[in-house]
């Protein structure tokens, strides 16, 4: 089932960026029949720039086990998919710009959870490229928040690392993480790869971090690796 959500708050359509807040587009899928089941994880995918929804659907196959699915779509029309901001920073800074993604999507996605009975349910989520980027601000900014998460090609933000100096404690971040690199990728370099893999095994307890041989995609060994990592969580829901 495919639904729209409106947020009312909403005072203008667009924000730095090119941040487009009138509405996510979203699909959810096995809520219906597993809503009550609050063991069930709900598992979020993020796209890249230029993407959509139905991307990151197949990396549902990771989870060896039944899990909820919510595939959010940004909603700024970019190329020939949709980005969640436009990565230009001249009238606004990037912390301005990718804080008001990521806020707009943690909002959007608390309302989701509530509205659907699933906000006893375990998270985690899967982001590629610009959606790993987003993950990984989510993570620092909501640090009990999700219990798993798959970083795929992404990059930290410049601001994060000193974001994250004054405002987290060392492993405070209470998510088990996946990163993946490749290292033949000219989009997100192998030393980004490297830093955001860094940042994270000072600020979570629990991270894998693999290179693969490939360019800005997911190989099938990066799929293999993904599905034992998931196989030995625990996927109690962190109070």
């Amino acid at each position: 089932m495919i639904y729209w959500l409106t947020v009312s708050r909403l005072i203008s359509n667009t924000i730095c960026g090119g941040v487009n807040m009138v509405d996510l587009k979203y699909e959810l899928i096995g809520a219906s029949k597993l809503s009550s089941h609050t063991d069930v994880p709900v598992v979020i995918t993020l796209h890249g720039i230029g993407s959509n929804y139905l991307d990151l659907r197949p990396l549902i196959s990771i989870f060896d086990q039944q899990v909820i699915e919510l595939h959010l779509q940004g909603s700024v029309p970019y190329t020939n998919g949709y980005a969640y901001y436009i990565p230009e920073f001249h009238q606004c800074s990037e912390a301005e710009v990718i804080e008001s993604a990521a806020q707009k999507i943690y909002e959007q996605t608390q309302e989701i959870l509530k509205s659907n009975h699933l906000e006893d349910h375990p998270l985690a989520v899967i982001g590629f490229s610009q959606g790993a980027t987003l993950a990984t601000v989510l993570m620092a900014f909501h640090p009990k928040w999700l219990q798993a998460a798959l970083v795929l090609s992404g990059k930290l933000p410049d601001f994060l690392s000193d974001w994250a100096k004054q405002h987290l404690k060392l492993q405070e971040v209470a998510t088990a993480v996946f990163i993946s690199q490749g290292n033949k990728d000219s989009i997100v370099s192998l030393d980004m790869g490297r830093q955001l893999a860094k940042f994270f095994k000072t600020y979570t307890n629990s991270s894998v971090y693999h290179e693969y041989n490939v360019g800005h995609s997911v190989s099938r060994q990066m799929i293999q690796d993904a599905y034992e990592w998931e196989t030995k969580l625990n996927w109690s829901k962190k109070e």
